[in-house]
């Protein structure tokens, strides 16, 4: 289940919601909010369910965005003819894993 809609993830696209375009964008924000769910399970005592933070929905979105252009992203980089070649962040989810730490209250013991 994700923290956002289709609807959220369109207007970070700049793009309409179509029957056609639902799924995938529904996809997206669900594997997003796969890896959320993910993060939060490895905290040790995090004290805190991804839902209660307006912080969490906007992860969501922005990792969504990064799914949807995911497969024009084939060889590193996306851009246009008039903005030159853009790199993807190779970092994964770990750096919207840093924009989740406000939320962590327990760190563990090592």
């Amino acid at each position: 289940m994700s923290y956002a809609t289709p609807d959220d993830l369109a207007t970070a696209l700049e793009i309409r919601v179509t029957p056609e375009n639902t799924q995938l964008l529904q996809d997206c924000l669900d594997a997003a909010a796969t890896e959320i769910d993910g993060f939060f399970d490895a905290i040790v005592g995090a004290g805190v369910t991804p839902a209660q933070s307006p912080l969490v929905k906007r992860v969501n979105v922005n990792r969504g965005v990064e799914w949807w252009k995911a497969p024009a992203a084939y060889n590193g980089g996306v851009g246009m003819n008039e903005t030159g070649t853009l790199n993807v962040p190779t970092s994964g989810f770990e750096r919207h894993a840093l924009a989740l730490q406000p939320l962590q209250t327990g760190w563990g013991v090592a």
